[in-house]
């Protein structure tokens, strides 16, 4: 029996269901945030349909957890430390997680805001990565660059060697030559067969010679 997929299809629907009716409300509010900064398609559920998450090109850009003591929010990336480190700071737990727990004498909704600008801010960049996906990541680019290049190898090799074209203007020259050469040709014999002809007409005598005399006498 093949292993269940890591990655499925994101639906809220599916994903609230295995929420807890007092944690629900809550998970609702991160759903709110997370779809707010990226488009649907972005996310997918991940670990049985524990937890929204989105994922570009290997990298963990955003997310949530509902974990027992309070849900977790992956949006902290290289990037948005740095645009919101002083904020964040107060609410890290390990180097890329927030936790969605308000301080003593603060309300939830301080928290969410902070969360939902997060999630902003890590839509506008790359996300993290672990040094075995990254690694992964880089053979699978070499062996896409790999094949690309083989591909284009063999459309070259199949590709048909055009025929040479320089010597079709010199056909057709020598063809139209020819052919004004002929129509000199028969130009110049229509000439002399008019000449010849003209010729007879000139030398010829107007009357005989005797029918001449005999007038004279």
């Amino acid at each position: 029996m093949s292993a269940a997929p890591k990655h499925t299809a994101y639906s809220r629907k599916a994903f609230l269901a295995q929420v807890s009716d007092a944690d629900r409300p809550l998970a609702t509010r991160l759903c709110d945030l997370l779809e707010a900064a990226f488009p649907l398609t972005d996310i997918m559920l991940y670990g049985g349909g524990a937890m929204p998450i989105v994922v570009r090109d290997m990298e963990w850009i955003a997310g949530f957890a509902m974990r027992k003591a309070h849900p977790v929010a992956y949006c902290c990336s290289p990037a948005v430390r740095e645009a919101m480190g002083a904020e964040l700071e107060p609410y890290m737990s390990g180097k890329s997680c927030v936790a969605v727990k308000p301080r003593k004498g603060e309300s939830l909704e301080v928290v969410l805001e902070i969360v939902g600008r997060a999630f902003r801010e890590a839509s506008r960049h790359g996300g993290v990565i672990s040094k075995t996906d990254a690694k992964r990541r880089e053979r699978m680019r070499r062996g896409a660059a790999a094949e690309g290049s083989a591909a284009s190898r063999e459309s070259g090799a199949r590709k048909p060697v055009a025929r040479k074209t320089a010597n079709q203007p010199a056909t057709g020259m020598a063809t139209k030559k020819a052919a004004t050469k002929k129509a000199a040709t028969k130009k110049a014999a229509t000439k002399k067969a008019a000449t010849k002809k003209s010729a007879t007409r000139t030398t010829a005598p107007a009357t005989k010679p005797g029918a001449e005399r005999s007038v004279a006498r």
